[in-house]
């Protein structure tokens, strides 16, 4: 079945694609040349009524006329000259002489038509100066005087044919009749081209040959209205034989005066293109077709492809691999089946996945009611053994109260119940806050306040009634603000002073200094006495710990002060360290500035 649908699809895409390919060759070679012919002829009428338009209106000065026809001749390929009444070329720089003839009769002489023929070096070569003497022989028409003969004392030029600028556009008098007029005398005036002021043009050279041939046919243009303008003829060069096209305007310009414009361009590239063509035509062929039967037998294989794509991937479904995917983007019902299949297999993935995955969110709730299992027994563990000591001294001192062993020491059974029950009410007030703390909804209430009176509202609060003295030093400005809860940072103080205090030398002095660092304020408390042990340096922080368990019950602590601190540093986002120095313990933490 699969091999049939390959076949017939690779003889029906072969058969099409030959028959598209004859199509586009037969036409190219039949009606190439005409359709550029017709297509070229178009553009290049348009372009001339434009410019005849505008000429006739007198928009263009000399400068804009030039530019006019470099842009025809560079952009169309075709060479434009405007001929006065007396069919003399426009030109931008004129080329002529006159003459004082020894009968004392001044004669203009006229050769702008010469400027783009291949005969200017022989004018030049003359050696036409003023005051030197001269012969010219040719024609009078109105006032000008076309040469056909010019003599000098460096040699002679003559030519030979009717020249391009034999044109009579205005006159009944034919050339035979005024050819035998001679003139003798001196030139009196002369303007001669430098080189970068005329230009040999082979397709001008034709123009000038097209004009002449066209004056030759003595058509009237009186005959033609202007719908019919400009006339179009074909002309065949003899010098080069190029197939030309020559078209002929006429008009009459705002000044009154009646020109013509001639307009030549030459069909030859398109000519030696399609004989190139030709041969070319029998290798494209020949590559064209062994690329055809290359793309459709690919083709037809890419057709049949998807099925066998659509196979695979089930496969791998009914082994739950979802991974495999079906590329088709067509909308026929190969492209529906495929989508079906891909949204059957993203389905059953994303089902299989939302499984796991609540399967691992469980996994983790299990995990985590686990861990807070832990952390509950733990904490019991530990206020149970933080309660278990004084509960046993109150029950001891309050049995000997009510057996009356000794009533002289009732006052201080009673002193000592109090003050055990005071320790356990600050453990129990320690562990709510903590409590509180962790508990992730505590907000904290971030004001500016001046970091140096807090400091030193602590210091007096701690150290009014102390055998131990702070020395208090800072760097920074007295109106210097952080941001925080000022209240839960005074706690942070008194914890550390209080820590300090009870594991600090008696009766030594307890150095605080604030010093600034750009965006924060650091804090560091200092106190006299043995360091903390390296393997215990880190958990210092932890609740219920202490490093000597029998000083820190007769000192009162709780072991939660710095599990306070640490978290309340945290809430801050503030950093805490601790570090052992040669006589002593050193703490510093950090507060952000309040930048306004």
């Amino acid at each position: 079945m699969k091999n049939s649908i390959v076949r017939k699809l690779f003889l029906s895409i072969t058969l099409l694609l030959v028959i598209f390919l004859l199509i586009v060759f037969v036409g190219q070679s039949i009606f190439m040349q005409s359709f550029y012919t017709n297509k070229k002829v178009n553009i290049v009428t348009q372009e001339l009524t434009q410019f005849a338009k505008d000429y006739k209106k007198g928009k263009f000065n000399d400068n804009q006329f030039q530019q006019e026809l470099s842009k025809l001749f560079l952009k169309y390929n075709t060479t434009l000259a405007v001929l006065d009444k007396r069919g003399i070329l426009k030109a931008e720089n004129n080329f002529d002489l006159t003459v004082l003839t020894n009968e004392g009769k001044r004669v203009y002489v006229p050769l702008n038509n010469l400027l783009y023929s291949d005969q200017i070096d022989r004018i030049l070569g003359l050696n036409i100066k003023e005051n030197s003497r001269i012969t010219i022989r040719g024609y009078i028409q109105d006032d000008y005087f076309i040469p056909l003969y010019i003599k000098t004392n460096m040699g002679v030029w003559q030519e030979e044919n009717q020249p391009a600028n034999a044109v009579q556009l205005s006159t009944k008098n034919s050339l035979q009749e005024m050819v035998n007029i001679e003139i003798k005398g001196k030139v009196v005036n002369l303007h001669l081209p430098i080189a970068n002021q005329y230009t040999y043009s082979a397709q001008m050279n034709s123009l000038m040959g097209a004009i002449t041939d066209w004056t030759k046919s003595n058509e009237d243009f009186s005959t033609y209205t202007q719908g019919d303008f400009p006339l179009i003829y074909r002309y065949l060069d003899k010098v080069n034989g190029l197939e030309n096209k020559v078209f002929i305007y006429p008009i009459s310009t705002n000044k009154g005066s009646k020109e013509v414009i001639f307009a030549i361009t030459s069909l030859q590239p398109v000519n030696e293109a399609m004989y190139v063509l030709k041969d070319f035509y029998i290798y494209a062929f020949i590559i064209a077709l062994l690329l055809i039967v290359i793309v459709s037998f690919y083709y037809s294989k890419l057709i049949t492809k998807p099925l066998l794509k659509m196979n695979a991937v089930t496969n791998q479904l009914a082994k739950l691999n979802f991974n495999e995917k079906i590329d088709i983007q067509s909308d026929d019902e190969i492209g529906q089946l495929s989508k079906s299949i891909n949204s059957l297999s993203e389905n059953l993935a994303c089902t299989i996945e939302n499984l796991q995955q609540a399967n691992l969110k469980l996994m983790k709730d299990i995990e985590k009611e686990k861990q807070l299992e832990r952390i509950r027994k733990e904490f019991i563990s530990g206020v149970s053994h933080e309660l278990k000591t004084p509960l046993s001294i109150v029950q001891s001192y309050a049995e000997g109260l009510k057996d009356g062993l000794n009533v002289e020491k009732n006052g201080y059974y009673a002193d000592v119940i109090l003050e055990e029950v005071d320790r356990m009410n600050g453990l129990v007030i320690d562990m709510l806050e903590l409590s509180k703390l962790q508990s992730g909804t505590y907000t904290l209430k971030n004001e500016p306040f001046l970091i140096v009176d807090c400091i030193e509202n602590v210091i007096i609060r701690m150290f009014e009634n102390s055998h131990n003295h702070c020395d208090f030093n800072f760097n920074v400005d007295e109106d210097t603000l952080v941001i925080g809860e000022k209240r839960k940072i005074e706690q942070v103080l008194i914890n550390i002073l209080s820590n300090a205090i009870h594991y600090g030398n008696k009766d030594s002095v307890i150095k605080m200094s604030v010093f600034d660092e750009e965006e924060y304020v650091n804090i560091s408390i200092f106190n006299e006495g043995n360091p903390i042990p390296a393997d215990k340096i880190d958990k210092i922080w932890d609740r219920f710990y202490r490093i000597d368990e029998s000083r820190s019950r007769h000192n009162g602590g709780t072991g939660l002060g710095l599990a306070i601190v640490k978290t309340i540093l945290n809430l801050h986002h503030s950093t805490i360290k601790v570090h052992n120095k040669e006589d002593g313990v050193e703490f510093i933490f950090n507060l952000k500035k309040y930048l306004n």
